[in-house]
């Protein structure tokens, strides 16, 4: 159903950026810029605030097979497309291989095989990753397609029971995972448990 709430302009070339943390000028670049539209966002006036609430997060989403995802944007750590994906062997299946990001070797999991999902040799060529960090551990997430960044209040976002790794899903079918409780999973740790 339309709704007829002013939709707020992004600056998509400013987002990308902020996901490219190739060095440390950049990230603190990135930071800065985020700060300062949280200012604008405070100092803007009521009736735009009332459309964005202020308990959202921003949120990068992105497909993978028949699902959308969402993670928080403040643990990615960019997005990267291209990048040839070298197969390891003893790995569990839902392990795909290793990339080499700027020289840093980094796992690409992919979170059919993980959820248990269809994951078929057809549907499984994805050439795009989301390169994220939570605790100590760097993955990148095989996707099929980056969509972008949303804003999301957690009073959309329905938890679901059958879905342990997400905060929940939205309306529109969207899973927000919950990648600090993804990333405590002992499967995730090589030797750590069965695949």
């Amino acid at each position: 159903m339309p709704t007829n709430k002013p939709q707020r302009s992004l600056d998509w070339e400013a987002v990308w950026q902020s996901l490219n943390w190739d060095d440390e000028t950049r990230q603190q670049h990135a930071e800065n810029e985020r700060l300062r539209q949280r200012a604008r966002q405070y100092a803007a006036p009521v009736a735009q605030l009332e459309a964005i609430p202020e308990d959202a997060k921003s949120y990068l989403t992105f497909d993978l097979g028949a699902e959308r995802y969402a993670v928080e944007v403040m643990l990615v750590r960019g997005v990267r497309e291209g990048l040839k994906v070298v197969r390891v062997p003893g790995t569990p299946p839902f392990y795909r291989g290793v990339i080499n990001v700027r020289g840093q070797i980094i796992t690409v999991l992919d979170l059919r095989v993980f959820f248990g999902l269809d994951a078929t040799e057809e549907v499984i060529v994805a050439d795009e990753v989301v390169l994220v960090k939570a605790g100590n551990l760097h993955l990148a997430l095989l996707a099929h397609q980056v969509l972008g960044v949303t804003s999301l209040s957690p009073s959309v976002i329905t938890p679901v029971e059958q879905l342990p790794y997400a905060q929940g899903v939205t309306k529109d079918r969207l899973i927000v995972l919950n990648l600090q409780l993804l990333f405590e999973n002992e499967r995730l740790i090589i030797g750590g448990g069965a695949g």
